[in-house]
């Protein structure tokens, strides 16, 4: 982990992660190209988005709200302006992106990163201290990638990885 990893992640409660999980599969996702913003979710292709954005391999992360906690908007965004720095420091290419509750409230600014190994988007969710993320190969659908272990009684998933 590097300097601006967060303790925690493993404290985190089972059942906290299991309604953390079933939020993010029901979250709207949306990446921002010039004046438009295209939308993305767990479970469906993300044609729009890799029309505008050709890779092999996607990953919406973010680096708010650490280890599942609260904390103010100054905080939230240095770590994400942070967590740009490592990711166009390894040279991949990243756009503003961000997540929200099906209603369209709990707003998380993040980032859409190109080409990332799946080993290294692992290693940063967990030194940003994110329980989750989404990953997927061009042409596939989109996949949340749990970064915890399935919790006792949540369901099996089509399109969630647990990698805990």
């Amino acid at each position: 982990m590097g300097e601006d990893s967060v303790p925690g992640l493993e404290r985190v409660d089972p059942g906290r992660i299991a309604a953390l999980a079933g939020e993010y599969l029901l979250a709207h996702y949306f990446v921002a190209l010039g004046k438009r913003e295209w939308l993305f979710q767990v479970g469906q292709t993300a044609d729009d988005v890799e029309r505008q954005l050709v890779a092999d391999r996607y990953l919406f992360i973010t680096a708010w709200n650490p280890a599942s906690r609260s904390v103010d908007a100054a905080r939230n965004l240095a770590a994400g302006e942070r967590l740009l720095a490592r990711l166009s420091g390894a040279g991949y290419a990243a756009y503003p992106a961000l997540g929200c509750d099906a209603d369209g409230g709990g707003v998380e600014r993040g980032h859409l990163a190109l080409d990332v190994p799946v080993d290294r988007a692992d290693a940063l969710a967990r030194e940003f201290g994110q329980l989750g993320t989404l990953c997927w190969r061009h042409g596939e659908p989109v996949r949340l990638r749990m970064l915890a272990p399935r919790p006792p009684g949540f369901p099996e998933h089509p399109y969630t990885d647990w990698v805990g």
